[in-house]
């Protein structure tokens, strides 16, 4: 377990690194920042498979397992709802203000959630942080899913605000309680769950969220 807490926290240091480079290098093009970002969050990914591999962890595909995919639709279903209809039919909006629509953005918003931002994310920080941190911690298990929870809000810090931080905060718990305690919500699932979420949010500030 110790070479695996060495390990754990050398890669984090790394991912923080390297997601600090989209503060340093920036592109006068959105292409360009987009780009940028999926090479980022691929590069943080890439760092994230190292690591499981020096301490022999496996990445829980389970691609045929259905349940996974209801599961991540559901959650990002339910998040959606919560978190951004509600509100935005209510007056205010919790995730941000009113983007114009344009297909070409909507187009790259669809792949770049669902390929690159939700499965990198979560293979970060859901089944490679929390899932390390469940297993170092003997009692109250749960305790590893609160702080992978915390350092994903933390980590939206680099580039973004302690509100930011504090929001991804409350969405990794939901996300990291969904691993915790749903049998059949692998990585595919979460990942899903994550990028679609990300996704609608973006329908919803073009769509629902009003200037």
């Amino acid at each position: 377990m110790k070479k695996k807490l060495i390990v754990l926290a050398a890669s984090m240091v790394l991912i923080s690194v390297v997601t600090g480079l989209a503060s340093v290098i920036r592109p006068e093009s959105p292409e360009g920042k987009g780009i940028l970002l999926s090479v980022l969050n691929i590069m943080n990914a890439v760092i994230a498979i190292a690591a499981m591999k020096l301490t022999d962890m496996k990445l829980d595909l389970d691609i045929k397992n259905k349940k996974q995919y209801l599961i991540g639709f559901c959650i990002a279903y339910d998040l959606t709802i919560a978190v951004a209809v509600l509100p935005a039919l209510c007056g205010f909006s919790l995730v941000g203000g009113h983007r114009e629509f344009s297909k070409l953005a909507l187009i790259f918003y669809f792949f770049f959630y669902m390929f690159i931002v939700g499965p990198a994310e979560e293979l970060i920080f859901r089944v490679y942080l929390q899932d390390t941190l469940v297993s170092a911690v003997k009692k109250h298990k749960w305790i590893g899913v609160v702080l992978a929870a915390m350092i994903f809000g933390a980590w939206h810090m680099i580039n973004g605000s302690v509100i930011q931080a504090l929001f991804t905060f409350g969405i990794g718990m939901v996300f990291g309680m969904c691993r915790y305690r749903i049998k059949s919500c692998k990585f595919i699932g979460l990942a899903m769950a994550h990028g679609l979420y990300d996704f609608l949010i973006v329908l919803v500030t073009m769509f629902i969220v009003q200037n």
